[in-house]
């Protein structure tokens, strides 16, 4: 989904005196604070609140000579004025890291989140390394007045702008302080901007005043990014070196401490990297030797030592977690962050280690029904013969979506066995060219919202010029490269003509086709408008999870809602933090959903879905109407089926990943997506009621003159013009009997002859 979906969810956060915001800021600690911050003597007080106030002038007056006069001053205050205050005011203490739960929608725990599960983010108190040298590395490399300063250190500022004049704009280290750098960790806005850096000052200078230098530390070493995604020094040692940080020796903990600066480019996982990083290391230790937090013998013999670099054996009784539960916790994550103000890598500390319990949406059997599909090398290689010397073999994706709370039921983002945790989820992040999936959502339901056709009009399918690069050539082609002359707009869905898709998205607009398609949760105006999207063809390509919302919005009467993974979330003390409200609004209107779901039954009936059981059945047989459209890229690299019942809306994506070379379905495999989603849905609603599409009274069926538009007569019925379908009672399009056909009429009575007798 797009950016924008963060900004129109909404969250109930509780009051800050009844949560447990950013719990992680503050805890006991196990080891001697260096510094307490609020243990001095008066003297020391008194000095240190003057040498604050001086410090603030000499900052005032560092900005003001950089901006211009009495006007830059103003724009100071200004910023000081809008800083936002660090949420630390409620924190509660914490001893020890609490696991998190996450429970299904019947409340049973589909997984734990721990330090030992979730190896990418391990929150450690700093007494626990405090016996290492890692806080001495880092103090060394990063912030050497580190006890000395109140947030910000006036002399490495000066000596940062000075190394940059030396060094033609670039410096040799910057001038934030590790309160700054934490401030950042913190609120994740880390924006160049003058504004920015005079609130981040300020943001320091405060946060020295709530927490001790320790605390601060602690902050540090458990949000600072290592690289590969690992977050913190846990994390970062049990991944390079197989170890807790607690065992870090003097050399690990000073390459460490040095790959927060760069994580990619001293990345210990690549050759290249790691040379990077060594280098590093020799610098940091020689800038530890050089302020005296180790002695030459402790130098040396760190220089001559060999790091043993050692990935973290995985605990045999480690869960992986699904593709759904990794997804309902990223969103958890984020949702956290913009309610709290705070960054994404404080957020996830938070939810990972402080006992949080996340109800999710996820309805067990569903996931259970496509958890066997997506293992079932059936359903995925029909002839794997034919494959084997692949690069990669086939995936596929699939999600279901509840269609009456709008709810994610059930989630698949790989074909086979998950493996690891933070796999790649093809359901929600890989972006695919939907094909002939976009027509009902982007060229037929808007036609019919906007009472340009109706499923009875009739177009010719025929050659037509809408390429405005080529106006020469015929554009678009139909997939099977003929025309087959007139047809209905009903028809034209069923038999996916790409030239009829291309006309009704002319006559539409092409900038109001983006806008419903954006109010169906898919915005890709930022793109332009062009013809190709008309059937298929867009810059940026589609999520599996963004089409079975969209398609959901045709099941539920033409409301869109937001999907959305999880309900509530509580803290360990069973406090609300958050609960889910998500987007909702109108897009189509009823007529044009049943319109839409009953031509679009026509293509379950009729096309592939009919090869794998057609519509679908319930309980002791019984009917459940289903709709549903393929969908296939020209270079058949991409195969969909979307559709939906009265119960589930689901999308099935098909193909290679591609990240070796571009890989063509082969055709054995076409409809390989149409019988993922037929066997899921099938299984999904055995034990369901039968249910049809709801119709709206205003809908009427009625027999009309396939030539003229006017109401069927019996000699249009002799003709073979006619077709019976559904119109809006009352529209322009629905046929009367006060105004039937006009160009089949009755044959006029012949005058009768009179009889020979008869005449005058």
């Amino acid at each position: 989904m797009s950016n924008n979906r963060n900004a129109q969810r909404s969250t109930s956060p509780v009051n800050p005196e009844n949560s447990a915001l950013a719990d992680e800021l503050r805890r006991n600690l196990k080891g001697k604070p260096t510094t307490a911050g609020f243990n001095r003597s008066l003297p020391h007080e008194i000095f240190g609140f003057l040498g604050d106030i001086v410090k603030i002038f000499v900052v005032l007056l560092l900005c003001i000579s950089f901006t211009l006069g009495g006007f830059g001053a103003g724009m100071l205050l200004g910023y000081a004025s809008t800083t936002k205050p660090l949420s630390i005011g409620d924190l509660t203490t914490a001893d020890e890291v609490q696991t998190s739960f996450v429970y299904d929608s019947q409340g049973k725990v589909i997984t734990k989140l721990t330090g030992t599960e979730n190896v990418d983010r391990i929150y450690i108190p700093f007494g626990d390394v405090k016996k290492t040298f890692i806080d001495e590395a880092i103090i060394s490399i990063e912030d050497e007045r580190f006890y000395d300063h109140s947030g910000i250190d006036l002399k490495r500022i000066g000596s940062a702008v000075l190394s940059a004049l030396a060094n033609s704009g670039s410096a040799t280290h910057g001038g934030s302080t590790i309160t700054q750098q934490t401030v950042k960790l913190i609120s994740g806005q880390d924006e160049h901007s003058t504004s920015r850096k005079v609130q981040e000052w300020f943001s320091a200078m405060s946060l020295e005043q709530e927490l001790s230098k320790d605390e601060i530390m602690e902050l540090y070493i458990n949000l600072a990014p290592m690289g590969n995604n690992y977050v913190g020094i846990q994390a970062a040692a049990q991944n390079y070196f197989g170890k807790n940080a607690s065992e870090l020796t003097l050399p690990e903990c000073a390459l460490l401490a040095g790959l927060p600066k760069s994580p990619s480019y001293y990345n210990p996982m690549r050759e290249t990297g790691r040379r990077n990083a060594l280098r590093r290391m020799r610098i940091v230790l020689g800038k530890m030797y050089e302020l005296g937090h180790i002695n030459e013998e402790q130098y040396r013999a760190a220089l001559n030592s060999d790091v043993k670099f050692k990935t973290r054996k995985k605990d045999s009784s480690s869960s992986v977690n699904s593709y759904f539960a990794e997804y309902a916790i990223s969103e958890v994550v984020s949702d956290l962050a913009n309610a709290r103000g705070i960054s994404k890598e404080l957020a996830s500390s938070i939810v990972y280690n402080r006992g949080y319990h996340i109800y999710t949406t996820l309805e067990p059997d569903v996931q259970a029904i496509l958890d066997e599909a997506f293992k079932n090398k059936e359903l995925f290689q029909k002839n794997p013969s034919k494959i084997e010397n692949y690069p990669e073999k086939p995936n596929g994706s699939m999600v279901v979506v509840n269609v009456q709370t709008g709810a994610i039921a059930a989630m698949q983002g790989g074909f086979g066995e998950k493996t690891m945790n933070l796999a790649w989820n093809r359901a929600t992040s890989s972006r695919r060219n939907p094909g002939s999936s976009i027509k009902p959502l982007l060229d037929y339901a808007p036609a019919i919202d906007l009472g340009l056709v109706v499923p009875s009009t009739l177009f010719t399918d025929q050659k037509i010029y809408l390429d405005p690069s080529n106006p020469k050539r015929p554009w678009p082609k139909n997939y099977e490269n003929n025309y087959i002359g007139p047809l209905t707009v009903r028809q034209a869905l069923v038999k996916s003509r790409n030239t009829v898709a291309a006309m009704l998205w002319t006559e539409v607009g092409g900038e109001t086709a983006l806008w419903y398609l954006a109010q169906n949760g898919i915005d890709r105006t930022s793109e332009g408008f062009f013809p190709s999207q008309s059937v298929g063809g867009f810059t940026n390509g589609m999520t599996t999870l963004e089409m079975a919302a969209a398609y959901a919005t045709f099941a539920n009467g033409g409301t869109y809602c937001e999907p959305y993974s999880y309900t509530k979330v509580l803290d360990s003390d069973e406090n609300l933090i958050m609960s889910s409200d998500p987007a909702k609004r109108k897009v189509y209107s009823a007529e044009t959903c049943f319109l839409i779901a009953d031509m679009l039954m026509g293509v379950v009936t009729s096309g592939t879905p009919s090869k794998f059981g057609g519509q679908i059945k319930g309980l002791d047989g019984a009917k459940i109407s289903t709709a549903g459209k393929t969908g296939t890229t020209s270079d058949n690299n991409d195969k969909w089926f979307c559709g939906f019942t009265p119960y589930y809306a689901a999308a099935v994506w098909y193909g290679y990943d591609n990240r070796l070379r571009q890989t063509e379905i082969i055709k054995d495999d076409y409809r390989n997506a149409v019988h993922i989603w037929m066997y899921c849905m099938q299984k999904i609603h055995a034990n369901l009621e039968g249910a049809k599409f709801v119709r709206p009274e205003t809908i009427v069926q009625v027999s009309v003159c396939t030539e003229s538009g006017g109401y069927a007569t019996d000699e249009c019925k002799a003709a073979g013009t006619v077709v019976t379908d559904y119109f809006i009672s009352g529209s322009d399009f629905c046929p009367k009997k006060d105004k039937p056909c006009t160009i089949h009429k009755p044959e006029p009575s012949p005058t009768p002859t009179p009889a020979p007798g008869n005449m005058p």
